[in-house]
């Protein structure tokens, strides 16, 4: 295997990726999906692993979205009280 390479098994085939990232990230989330697709095979009689592909990654972009809006949320809520503390500060020094 070249230098930079990794092998990992997702549902029972395994993929030589490139590793720029360390080794055991790719490794990983390589596994994250692995489990993705593997709680969708066990909840459903679907039998075709493209179907189940599809299935897990519409799950983790799922959690992916909802992720952002609670980042975006917590963005929105750090602003509002930032804003909050500047005018408090602005105000004590008018004082």
């Amino acid at each position: 295997m070249a230098p930079g390479q990794i092998r990992v098994n997702i549902f029972g085939t395994e993929y030589t990726l490139r590793a720029e990232e360390n080794e055991s990230y790719i490794k990983e989330i390589a596994r994250y999906l692995d489990d993705k697709m593997r709680e969708v095979d066990k909840n459903s009689s679907i039998k075709s692993s493209s179907k189940i592909s599809v299935l897990a990654a519409l799950n983790v972009v799922d959690e992916l979205f909802q992720e952002r809006k609670y980042k975006d949320k917590l963005l929105h809520k750090l602003n509002e009280e930032t804003e909050k503390i500047n005018h408090s500060i602005v105000d004590f020094l008018k004082e």
